[in-house]
């Protein structure tokens, strides 16, 4: 029975009502949600940029206090040296000037280098010079020391900071001070390059609240009012005693800012950033009024999208229709391509039974799903008697670590593996098989196993291993014998030649005029053998090595070079602890850095060489750097008389290192690198 207009009517206009509510209570419900958004979104804007600032103020202040204290390092480490110990005692101004002159960059951050007898009075500076009376900042105290900001000596009218150690006698007497003077475009600088989000500015200050530096964004506010804010804020985190983030309010109190501070605590300066409220807000106000737009989008789409389904519901329907009939034209031509096929499939599988190499497919946990004929002649085993098996179980115990690792990866969506494993054979022989396998996607374009290709190399394996079994062996043997040449040179001839320097200098007390200065020229050609004996002895095998490890041998190497004066060579080395490198390793990380230097000194043309030292949580690196003309590491490779880098991959490869060279015009890089023990294990 139709239903009468009066009811499609009522029907309408009901449905005009609750569409009408519809829309009221969604409106209200985006209104009441657009406040909460932008309260909550306020909030964490606030904390996220309180946590922001506190993390730039302690990394700006780690960065600048792990500088100084590497400067202060390395004022300590030549004031400990017992070379530079005696120049000072003797005041030889030549030597001195060696080791003050390297601390000296063209246009670098040390502005001067200066030397002070214990009354703190300036007996030497570098490049100014220094009158005896004129007096330079060092601590009371005998220990390393960063001043606070203040004027230049040697340049009235420049702000400097003075970074001193203090220069102590074997006794324990202090014999004077050894200083730099810093200057503070350094840390201006580093201020500036701060990665720094708008209105934000930092400040950077002393022990006494000076200002080293400032900078580099604006707050809108005069200096002294923003200098007054940084002092109140290190003064509230001095009184808290830990690194404080603070919104705190600008001079007038209208406006806000985020403050944050962090100490340096060896140095007793502080690191404060101030960043204005409204710039470190615009961002999360943008944000919520891209959501508010995106809401009232949402919105409008919502009623849009009622529209469309309908008339894409009626547009399937007919899709639907033209599918069927294409459906079934498809069938026919299914059946077509099946018998082809059949006969390619046929034809494939001929092919795979006579390869040589065992082809194989497995599922995805692993299980062997098809493999060639050529397993039988490999492994012994019949193809119908590892179907079904895990490719696991035919794996040596040995090497389920590895194989495991390749599963891990492959699980992950690696597309290609190659690897090396050792296999157990049926009668319980061990075979290598390297095997090729790439991922077999299903329909969907997911994996669904994998698909490779195993070959037989346990000759090549053995042959290899054998190679290598007799090189380590001629090194071991080659590093054996340097070192008993060396004892012997050490402790047989070091003896016989000191016998006989004491026995000349007897004898010298009892000759006078001409025989007597002969006698003197002999003790010191005598001296001269020993000297030269030594090194040869140090050259062969150095016993810092075996008695304080690498890095000690490595900086020992290093500074012998450097005081040759042949090449200057600067070295960055990390603490290494004991047991965790094997002596083998040793030795051949030594052996790579000392020809890395000769090489360096004789080839390259550089005047300067760096050395790094890097440890890390399983491997320790070891690059050398040099900045001369570089060279064709192709072409070098190929000349036979060159063994150095043969050398140094062959030792690289026995301890289980690898070694890479950048060889490409300025200078050349050369990195070792060698797995480290696990202490704890």
């Amino acid at each position: 029975m139709p239903t009468p207009p009066n009811d499609h009517a009522a029907s309408g206009r009901k449905l005009a009502f609750w569409a009408l509510g519809a829309l009221l209570l969604m409106v209200l419900l985006v209104g009441s949600y657009s406040l909460y958004l932008q309260s909550s979104m306020s909030q964490r804007a606030e904390q996220e940029n309180l946590a922001a600032n506190k993390s730039q103020a302690e990394m700006g202040a780690l960065f600048v206090e792990d500088h100084q204290k590497r400067l202060l390092e390395r004022l300590t480490a030549i004031a400990s040296r017992n070379v530079f110990k005696r120049a000072f005692k003797q005041k030889d101004e030549e030597d001195l000037r060696s080791f003050l002159l390297p601390l000296l960059r063209p246009g670098g951050e040390v502005q001067s280098v200066f030397l002070a007898n214990p009354q703190r009075m300036c007996i030497l500076g570098l490049p100014h010079g220094a009158a005896v009376k004129t007096s330079c900042a060092a601590p009371q105290e005998a220990s390393p020391w960063v001043s606070p900001l203040h004027e230049d000596p040697f340049r009235p009218g420049r702000r400097v900071v003075t970074l001193s150690a203090p220069i102590v006698d074997n006794d324990g007497s202090l014999l004077g001070y050894l200083g730099l003077h810093q200057s503070i475009a350094q840390w201006q600088g580093f201020l500036k390059r701060l990665t720094s989000r708008p209105g934000r500015t930092y400040h950077l200050l002393d022990q006494e609240g000076g200002v080293v530096a400032d900078g580099p964004g604006d707050l809108g506010e005069r200096e002294s009012d923003l200098l007054s804010l940084a002092q109140a804020v290190r003064h509230l985190m001095k009184e808290r005693q830990k690194p404080l983030a603070w919104l705190a309010p600008l001079p007038g109190g209208e406006f806000k800012a985020f403050a944050a501070a962090a100490p340096l605590d060896d140095l007793g300066w502080v690191m404060v950033v101030l960043q204005a409220y409204g710039p470190a807000m615009a961002s999360s106000q943008a944000m919520y009024r891209n959501s508010l737009f995106f809401l009232t989008l949402l919105m409008s789409c919502l009623f849009v999208l009622g529209a469309v389904l309908v008339s894409r519901y009626r547009i399937q329907q007919k899709l639907v229709a033209n599918l069927n009939r294409e459906a079934r034209h498809l069938e026919v031509l299914v059946n077509e391509r099946t018998a082809d096929l059949q006969e390619s499939t046929e034809r494939y599988r001929r092919l795979l039974e006579d390869l040589p190499d065992m082809v194989y497919e497995v599922d995805q946990d692993s299980r062997i799903t098809f493999v060639s004929r050529a397993m039988q002649n490999v492994l012994g085993y019949r193809p119908s008697e590892v179907h079904g098996r895990l490719w696991r179980e035919l794996v040596d115990p040995q090497d389920h670590a590895k194989f495991d690792q390749e599963r891990t990866l492959a699980a992950q969506g690696q597309d290609m593996s190659i690897m090396a494993l050792r296999h157990l054979a049926k009668n319980g022989e061990v075979r290598w098989l390297s095997i090729h396998s790439r991922v077999i996607e299903n329909p969907r374009g997911r994996p669904s196993g994998r698909r490779g290709v195993a070959r037989d190399v346990t000759a090549e394996v053995r042959a290899e291993k054998r190679v290598r079994e007799l090189s380590g062996r001629l090194i071991k043997a080659q590093e054996d014998e340097r070192k008993r040449v060396a004892l012997d040179l050490h402790d047989e001839m070091g003896q016989l030649l000191s016998a006989l320097k004491i026995g000349l200098q007897s004898l010298a007390r009892k000759m006078e005029g001409e025989e007597g200065l002969e006698l003197t020229k002999l003790i010191q050609l005598s001296q001269k053998v020993m000297d030269r004996m030594r090194a040869l002895a140090y050259r062969l095998r150095p016993s810092i090595l075996d008695n304080f490890g690498l890095a000690a041998a490595v900086e020992d190497l290093c500074e012998s070079l450097s005081e040759s004066g042949m090449i200057q060579v600067d070295h960055d080395l990390d603490e290494l602890e004991m047991g965790r490198l094997s002596p083998e390793a040793s030795i051949s990380l030594f052996r790579f850095v000392q020809e890395s230097l000769t090489n360096a000194v004789k080839h390259s043309g550089s005047e300067r060489v760096e050395v790094r030292l890097e440890v890390g949580a399983k491997s320790l690196k070891v690059s050398v750097r040099d900045f001369g003309k570089g060279f064709d590491y192709a072409k070098v490779m190929l000349m036979s008389r060159n063994l150095g880098l043969l050398g140094m991959q062959e030792r690289m490869a026995l301890i289980g290192g690898n070694l890479s060279v950048k060889a490409s015009e300025p200078g050349a890089l050369l990195c070792a690198e060698a797995p480290l023990e696990d202490v704890n294990a």
